[in-house]
């Protein structure tokens, strides 16, 4: 990547422009491409009254944080708008080409690396070479996931993905079933409490809450996103000595500590509580297995008072059928309903990459893996950033921005094809192995988030340890990291101002943080 000068980006989103910013300040000429009318990507149009579900300073860019007076859990359109004068304060607007959307991708036909990329504007299709292209279209496309249930014609209410619940207008006065468990779900049944006449959710696994305050007293950062924490969890796919110790005589005290955390969740969120059908929302996978599932939320503190109070009745099975006036559940119950709302995420939509690349990256059901989360081997001069799912996302987006652009500068060396191939399969025997199914498995890293920027710093000769201070070493174990910590790191400064604690490649020649 070397001779790499003029880069396509696809999507506008955080990844996208955090990745034009980046890749700009080191001089290279940038377009970014992106299918809506205005960027953002899923903070651009979201459903009625969606946000961040995570404290203000944990969901910012490192080195341009949110202004004062944000209020915390951030709203949706406010996000957005820093969104906008993050493009502007970095003078990245230029590059963004909106309403322009990428529908293929070739390899060039002129023999030198990078591909040649067609693109759609106004009905029109015109193509642009690029010696590089990053997809930044984050885990999944705007395309709904819209399961079908047999009786579908017969039923005469209306059938929504909660993605079309702009408003409470939709829901007012009507008999709501919402289906699903995840942020999104429990999101669109408090907005239908607030207004609709009967609510129902309905869901086939409870999962474990993240309290916005543990115990109402501690920020949740402090029991998740320190060193300590990370320890505690099945180990990563490399884990250091210390962590294997802590995994093997130390497993008893490990398994105390996380039975320890569940009895404080079922206390403080009362998941005891009886709901339909006798059953209660204590989830029957352990925490430290749950965490890394699909649904994992903070959710908004109202919900478990308004299930507790019957506003919202939980049922904890499927549907089996739609009937003419409501749905049929699996454990026998009918529910009369006119609105049935489907918050079941979204589909991933690769359709513009070549079909030898899709099956270069690969077809399994659990979605595909890549070298850091960035690259496959065998498709050079593509590269993937924001395919990861982590707790704190945009500080994520960031760092693999700097990986990508340290690689483009030769401040790293890659191991081989080869070894890149082996870390790959490595990654999905060891996720496999113990880590919840979901369509997006291969991009999951969630809570160990600290263990992969360790892997993005160290490869490109940065120090992972980023606490400052007298009290560093302590501050390390227990104080949670959040993106303030990588400031230097994301806007280039670090090796001026810290050196490099590591050489090129050291990764590659067996070196781990």
């Amino acid at each position: 990547m070397n001779d790499v000068k003029r880069v396509g980006i696809i999507g506008a989103g955080v990844a996208g422009i955090a990745t034009a910013k980046t890749l700009t300040a080191q001089g290279l000429d940038c377009t970014v491409f992106e299918k809506a009318d205005r960027l953002g990507g899923v903070w651009a149009d979201g459903y009625s009254n969606f946000g961040v579900q995570a404290q203000k300073e944990l969901y910012q860019f490192p080195d341009w944080p949110l202004p004062k007076g944000t209020p915390n859990f951030t709203p949706g359109p406010v996000f957005q708008q820093y969104l906008e004068d993050f493009v502007d304060h970095f003078d990245i607007r230029s590059k963004i080409r909106l309403g322009a959307r990428v529908t293929g991708l070739e390899r060039r036909g002129d023999g030198m690396p990078g591909w040649a990329m067609t693109v759609g504007v106004n009905g029109e299709t015109y193509e642009e070479v690029f010696d590089l292209v990053v997809v930044a279209t984050g885990l999944y496309s705007n395309t709904p996931n819209m399961p079908s249930f047999p009786g579908e014609s017969d039923y005469q209410g209306a059938i929504l993905h909660n993605s079309e619940v702009k408003t409470r207008a939709p829901l007012e006065g009507r008999r709501v079933v919402v289906v699903g468990y995840g942020k999104s779900a429990t999101d669109a049944a408090l907005e239908a409490a607030a207004v609709a006449d009967e609510v129902h959710i309905v869901f086939r696994e409870a999962h474990w809450p993240v309290p916005r305050k543990l115990a109402g007293v501690l920020p949740f950062k402090w029991g998740m996103l320190s060193r300590m924490s990370g320890a505690l969890l099945n180990p990563y796919q490399r884990p250091s000595p210390l962590v294997r110790w802590v995994h093997g005589p130390g497993k008893p005290i490990v398994w105390i500590f996380w039975r320890l955390v569940e009895l404080l969740l079922y206390v403080q969120c009362r998941l005891g509580t009886r709901i339909a059908k006798g059953k209660n929302l204590v989830p029957s996978t352990p925490i430290e297995v749950d965490c890394f599932g699909e649904s994992t939320m903070v959710p908004r503190p109202e919900l478990y008072g308004l299930i507790r109070a019957g506003r919202i009745s939980a049922h904890r099975t499927e549907i089996e059928r739609y009937t003419p006036k409501g749905v049929l559940l699996k454990d026998g119950e009918e529910l009369d309903v006119d609105r049935v709302v489907l918050a079941t995420g979204w589909k991933s939509d690769y359709s513009f990459i070549p079909s030898d690349a899709r099956e270069s990256l690969g077809t399994d059901d659990d979605g595909f893996y890549l070298y850091r989360h960035i690259l496959h081997p065998d498709l050079p001069n593509l590269a993937f950033i924001g395919h990861s799912s982590t707790f704190l996302s945009v500080l994520t987006y960031c760092l693999q921005a700097r990986w990508l652009a340290e690689l483009i500068a030769g401040g790293m060396v890659l191991p081989d094809q080869a070894s890149m191939r082996q870390d790959i399969e490595e990654m999905k025997i060891w996720k496999r192995a113990w880590m919840p199914f979901s369509a997006g498995r291969g991009a999951r890293v969630l809570l160990h988030m600290l263990h992969y920027h360790d892997e993005l710093l160290t490869d490109f000769g940065a120090n992972p340890l980023r606490k400052r201070g007298i009290l560093a070493p302590l501050k390390e174990l227990f104080a949670p990291y959040q993106p303030s910590d990588y400031t230097l790191i994301v806007s280039g400064d670090w090796d001026a101002l810290e050196g490099r604690s590591l050489s090129p490649g050291a990764r590659s020649a067996g070196i781990t943080s």
